[in-house]
């Protein structure tokens, strides 16, 4: 008999057959056969925990903002962190859930007059994925503000860690792949809320005209290699505009690819592929992705 979960089990909500495609800002995927939003640390750790016994594969997921969703689905429970809002304000340091937006504490954090997260106002994922992939913009990225991390680590308990703990470096932690992020410890330092909302409205205004904002998309699709910048080597290789499917380069942004209605990942996964080759064919230069392929 199919094991069951239900709110007897855990609070949060549950949905069957649940289609990605809700899960992601590219708005690509198959269904899911479970999805969980978990309303508490302790509810995800029930939640972890049958899964566990019961066998079931687990994906943890937030906004969806860097990652590509398989065109296939999934099988198993996908627990998706956007529950997870609690947060606490003391005079320089935040205590915040995994599942907080990251642009709203930036926003909220400059209404304060805590200065330091201005860079964060247009990255569209969550506190957790932030600090995992170390998020960045502007100059500045999210570990030079983390102080300590709650994580849930694979044998299923709960441990703190402190900065000095972590290997952060560009777009990737040594958190990925050995620890769910539960809450997050960020320091910034006192400002004037006039002066850092003028900030948040510059970048903002950089974002909107730089960026392919009006269609689906995962933010930039690879990693700038040292000294350089992806979008500029793909620009330059002639790839400004290129679809396949209804997948896109981005015309406004050449490390974005959108989806125009109707892309698949399978597009998304080709256009990759093939820039990928043809900037190492004329650069000798091999991009590595920033999203997150799951196939």
């Amino acid at each position: 008999m199919e094991p069951q979960i239900s709110e007897r089990n855990v609070r949060g909500k549950i949905e069957r057959d649940f289609s990605l495609k809700k899960l992601n800002t590219w708005h690509i995927g198959g269904n899911a056969e479970l999805v969980f939003w978990p309303v508490s640390c302790e509810d995800l750790l029930k939640g972890r925990s049958w899964c566990q016994k019961n066998k079931v594969k687990m994906l943890l997921l937030g906004r969806g903002s860097n990652i590509l969703l398989p065109d296939e689905g999934i099988k198993g429970m996908v627990i998706v962190t956007s529950m997870l809002k609690n947060i606490t304000w003391q005079e320089k340091r935040i205590m915040v859930e995994a599942g907080y937006p990251l642009s709203q504490l930036a926003r909220q954090a400059a209404d304060k007059g805590l200065e330091g997260l201005e860079f964060a106002c247009g990255i569209p994922g969550t506190v957790g994925g932030a600090v995992m992939v170390n998020a960045g913009a502007h100059g500045a990225e999210i570990s030079d503000l983390v102080r300590q991390v709650r994580v849930l680590d694979q044998k299923g308990e709960i441990m703190t860690l402190d900065r000095e703990q972590i290997e952060f470096s560009y777009r990737t932690s040594s958190l990925q792949g050995k620890y769910w992020i539960l809450e997050c410890v960020l320091e910034l330092v006192p400002g004037e809320p006039a002066v850092l909302k003028e900030k948040i409205r510059v970048f903002t205004e950089q974002r909107k005209n730089a960026q392919p904002l009006e269609y689906p998309n995962a933010g930039s699709v690879f990693r700038n290699p040292p000294h350089l910048s992806a979008g500029a080597l793909i620009e330059q290789a002639g790839w400004k505009g290129k679809t396949v499917g209804g997948a896109q380069v981005s015309a406004k942004h050449a490390n974005f690819i959108i989806n125009t209605g109707k892309a698949t990942a399978l597009d998304v996964k080709t256009l990759i592929n093939a820039i990928t080759e043809d900037i190492e064919d004329k650069f000798g230069i091999q991009l590595k992705t920033e999203v997150q392929i799951f196939s």
